[in-house]
């Protein structure tokens, strides 16, 4: 599938998609010009790295934090723990970890969507050489993609007793 068909095919399916209202921003359709454009980039450099952030994973349906109306800062009062925070308080790790153990069924379920298989397929080729992610949630691997770098780990259940936190 041609980077054109494959970006088309991914807006169709999105305005079917409920995930869409709940943690896609606002957005307008991509022109058939600037998808030409990405291909014929693409096609034309033999050591393109691609760099990612949450904005990815949202048609996965994991939100992002900023994006306005549907972000998790517009959505919830939750806000990130600092580093720091988690250092110096057992109480802040202990929420941290709670939460964490609450939420990985939903967040580990999730799946790669069309653009993380894309990427998968464009690595394939050698179009692509690797893929930067800030992300944690694994969609590059679970879609294939062999040269990953996370640049803050991956997230998953911790491998040690909470009570150790303390």
């Amino acid at each position: 599938m041609r980077v054109n068909n494959l970006l088309r095919f991914r807006t169709t399916s999105l305005q079917r998609c409920s995930i869409k209202q709940q943690y896609v921003p606002e957005h307008k359709p991509a022109l058939d010009d600037d998808i030409k454009r990405l291909e014929d980039f693409l096609l034309s450099k033999p050591n393109v790295v691609v760099l990612t952030g949450a904005g990815i994973s949202t048609e996965s349906g994991i939100p992002d934090y900023r994006s306005e109306g549907v972000g998790l800062y517009a959505r919830t009062n939750h806000k990130p723990i600092q580093h720091m925070e988690f250092l110096k308080s057992s109480n802040v790790r202990r929420r941290y970890w709670a939460r964490n153990f609450v939420g990985w069924p939903s967040f580990s379920s999730k799946q790669a969507n069309a653009t993380h298989h894309a990427l998968s397929r464009f690595e394939r080729e050698l179009r692509i050489q690797s893929v930067v992610t800030q992300n944690v949630d694994r969609l590059h691997t679970k879609a294939g993609t062999k040269n990953v770098v996370e640049l803050h780990e991956h997230i998953g259940l911790p491998k040690f007793d909470v009570q150790q936190c303390a």
